[in-house]
């Protein structure tokens, strides 16, 4: 069995008890990062092996995962925080496993994405997710008019020091009074939610800056 297993996204309380014994039962945990994992790890006192599959090691790992699935053996595959596969390596090996007809099962939990979304107080009849946008600004602003007339709400993705440039993007591209919230350090004592216009979440950000994880949910188009 391949397990697809979600991780907390801050608080460590976060996590099932079927999670807990996947990660301790497994033959082997297949994370990003090793460091990442084996912190995980000692938080709930889990002894286990940790493989790092990422874009440098995907490409010869597979195969070799594969083969242990296919000998019979359970890998639990988790990602830094949260709910792998978004945004995350890790498709090419589920990928994998369904077209060999192994068993792929999900021990659902935590997800940045369902959090910020449930308390954006946004329409959640219809979303998009979006995920990580390009890094370079004129290919980041023209992934974001791309999504300007999108109707349904939707999220973005990006990394903890882009949180001021992916704004003023969003500023340029959409227009200062387009809603949007910045839901930031998410199940964390710091979380903090900033709903608004546009034009008020940047002015928010420019009297306390933030430098961590965050989730974007931007209102569709009207």
């Amino acid at each position: 069995m391949l397990y697809l297993l979600s991780t907390p996204i801050g608080n460590p309380e976060d996590i099932t008890q079927r999670a807990l014994r996947v990660l301790r039962e497994a033959n082997a945990i297949i994370c990003e990062e090793p460091r990442e994992g084996a912190r995980l790890l000692r938080r709930y006192q889990i002894e286990n092996t940790l493989i790092d599959l990422n874009e440098h090691t995907e490409g010869a790992r597979v195969p070799e995962l594969l083969e242990r699935l296919k000998r019979g053996e359970h890998l639990a595959l988790i990602s830094d925080h949260g709910t792998p596969l978004l945004a995350d390596p890790g498709g090419r090996l589920v990928r994998a496993a369904i077209a060999a007809r192994l068993p792929v099962t999900a021990v659902p939990g935590a997800s940045s994405l369902l959090a910020a979304l449930v308390v954006s107080g946004l329409p959640l009849e219809r979303f998009r997710f979006v995920g990580l946008l390009p890094a370079k600004k004129a290919a980041r602003r023209a992934a974001l008019a791309q999504l300007r007339d999108e109707r349904d709400t939707w999220v973005v993705f990006d990394v903890p020091y882009r949180l001021d440039a992916l704004l003023a993007d969003l500023r340029e591209v959409l227009g200062a009074p387009r809603r949007i919230v910045v839901a930031c350090a998410l199940t964390t004592p710091a979380e903090t939610i900033v709903r608004g216009t546009v034009r008020e979440v940047v002015e928010y950000f420019r009297a306390h800056p933030f430098k961590g994880e965050f989730t974007i949910v931007v209102a569709g188009r009207p």
